[in-house]
């Protein structure tokens, strides 16, 4: 550990950094935990009234293919040209793949919110569950302390807006495969470890017990 140049507060050592493996496993944690509770929200919207116009739009369109296929048989490319010749088809298709983005956004948002937001926020150390779980906490170099609840707010934001509403829309369900992968890629490639979310909300991840140490 070594004094900042004011005397005052000593700098985090270098070598404070967590192992990689334990980003990888509370990262992974974390993922594992918002999809869960995402699914199971996912579940209830569709059983609920917000759920009707996705529900109609859905049995339209899929009563649509069943008469084509009926029509044509086993012509795979009859059916084909049928279902992207007939306009009304694509519209009420396209209507439910929207309808039912906003129901995932939605219950993707609040899982977000409570496990990735809420958590750290009420944590003394802005942890989350999987931070707890593996002893390593994000801690804003600036300052020599944990992470501000501003920037906590911040890395909510890039992951909630860039890691997550934006590439579902490209990814899909196998978003939750890909963040992982991204984020430890973005970890590789430079010396603290950080991922870009990290780097945006001017935090790096440590281990907590270098924090106990300094205060």
């Amino acid at each position: 550990m070594a004094y900042s140049p004011s005397g005052e507060r000593p700098d985090i050592a270098p070598n404070s950094k967590p192992y990689l493996f334990k980003r990888i496993i509370a990262d992974g944690f974390d993922t594992v935990t918002v999809f869960l509770v995402f699914y199971v929200l996912l579940m209830l919207l569709l059983n609920t009234p917000l759920a009707n116009t996705y529900n109609g739009h859905y049995e339209n369109y899929r009563q649509i293919e069943k008469a084509t296929v009926e029509e044509y048989g086993n012509d795979a490319k009859a059916i084909t040209d049928a279902l992207n010749g007939n306009e009304y088809y694509k519209e009420i298709r396209f209507a439910a793949n929207l309808h039912s983005y906003l129901l995932k956004l939605l219950a993707g948002s609040v899982a977000e919110i409570v496990l990735l937001l809420v958590v750290p926020l009420v944590s003394k150390r802005r942890q989350t569950f999987g931070k707890t779980l593996m002893g390593v906490m994000p801690f804003c170099e600036r300052t020599q302390s944990a992470a501000s609840r501003l920037q906590i707010f911040g890395r909510f934001a890039f992951i909630l807006i860039l890691d997550s509403a934006l590439l579902y829309l490209v990814t899909g369900i196998y978003t939750f495969l890909l963040v992982p992968v991204i984020r430890l890629t973005e970890m590789l490639l430079n010396r603290k470890n950080k991922t870009v979310c990290d780097a945006v909300s001017g935090v790096m991840i440590i281990e907590q017990s270098s924090y106990n140490g300094i205060n």
